[in-house]
């Protein structure tokens, strides 16, 4: 009986001791993928007779030294009047990109999204999802070694009946993003 418990506990502390061992590996592989991860996005508030309130997180992984891949979720509040009427509105989608670094501080980027947004229709509100297809690029500049700051022009390609950019209308945003 005591050789029974005695092999028990040691093949306990054996399987133990190998999961542990894979689970540090594990963690290795985890490490490195994790410093492969970046987010950032935008935040904007504009208040006053016209108000403007965007929320617009990312994450993404550098796939090899040049090219990255992620995704974001993106939400927009906006109120304003005219005349005297008041006029709310709100869209939010999701959306998916990809950089490549041409050089280190120039990139291309492509990025399909998917809108929920308010438009007029004989002078009727309704609400659809707009697809936008965006491709144009970037300059990226390092702050410190963990984050930076990203100038891009971006084109909608798709052109939706219901967009709100007019025929190749550019599209110019300023971003942030730090390494996770």
């Amino acid at each position: 009986m005591r050789q029974s418990v005695f092999f028990a506990i040691l093949i306990v502390f054996g399987l133990l001791g190998s999961a542990f061992g894979q689970d540090d590996g594990q963690r290795e592989r985890e490490e490195r993928f994790r410093d492969k991860l970046f987010t950032g996005g935008s935040v904007g508030v504009s208040l006053g007779s016209y108000t403007n309130v965007n929320f617009s997180p990312i994450i993404g992984a550098r796939l090899t030294d040049q090219f990255y891949a992620g995704a974001g979720i993106e939400y927009q509040y906006t109120r304003y009047k005219y005349a005297r009427e008041t006029y709310t509105s709100s869209q939010y989608g999701g959306r998916l990109f990809t950089q490549y670094n041409v050089v280190p501080q120039l990139y291309l980027h492509t990025e399909f999204s998917l809108v929920n947004l308010e438009h007029y229709t004989l002078n009727q509100k309704d609400r659809s999802f707009v697809p936008f297809l965006y491709v144009g690029g970037g300059y990226r500049q390092l702050l410190t070694n963990r984050s930076f700051v990203t100038f891009q022009v971006l084109f909608d390609v798709i052109q939706d009946k219901n967009s709100p950019y007019n025929s190749w209308e550019p599209i110019y945003s300023v971003g942030f993003g730090v390494d996770i």
